[in-house]
């Protein structure tokens, strides 16, 4: 506010003018909330957040949280601003930045993030009621099973796709984002799995 408008534009890039809040947690050495200028590399404010914590190799990142999606470790050099993130399609959403290493049970974390988000649906569309559930049983059979066969994964596809089309709101838009982000990247394949 001091510095006005020029002084604000003088920060971050072109298109992503100023800084960004970033809440960074999971395996980093000292998570919280960091102020970055638009255009700081993911590699950096990992860094800034004391680096990968433990003695395991960086697995993924999951970007703008659970609506979010995941990168992995060769994505480091992505700036953070709105249009490298969504040139590689990918989104800086809620300003989530959560590190998960090589022990983390990405099938857990991607059932916690279903199971939150057919709590949250209201219910009141089809693709988003019926997306969220089905989702849902989708992870937790994966979980069980340890495997999704390519039927499953295909049905995973087109309801990610129909919510993404046809929900009514936000919420529905964007709830298959970061489970379908994770089966595409292949961190949910059993041979990954810990």
């Amino acid at each position: 506010m001091t510095r006005g408008v020029a002084g604000y534009r003088a920060v971050g890039t072109d298109q992503s003018p100023g800084t960004k809040l970033l809440c960074v947690s999971g395996r980093v050495g000292q998570p919280g909330l960091y102020e970055v200028p638009f255009g700081t590399s993911l590699g950096a404010v990992l860094e800034l957040a004391g680096g990968i914590a433990g003695d395991q190799p960086l697995r993924a990142v999951l970007l703008g949280g659970a609506a979010g999606s995941f990168v992995l470790p060769d994505q480091l050099d992505l700036p953070m601003t709105l249009e490298d993130t969504r040139q590689r399609g990918v989104s800086l959403g809620s300003g989530v930045v959560m590190a998960f290493t090589a022990e983390v049970d990405m099938v857990a974390v991607a059932v916690r993030i279903a199971e939150f988000f057919r709590g949250e649906s209201c219910g009141q569309c089809v693709p988003c009621r019926v997306g969220t559930v089905r989702q849902h049983e989708t992870l937790v059979h994966l979980q069980s099973t340890g495997k999704l066969d390519d039927d499953r994964r295909a049905l995973s596809d087109d309801i990610a796709r129909v919510m993404a089309d046809a929900s009514i709101c936000g919420l529905g838009h964007t709830a298959a984002s970061a489970v379908n982000s994770a089966l595409r990247l292949g961190l949910l394949d059993q041979g990954d799995r810990q």
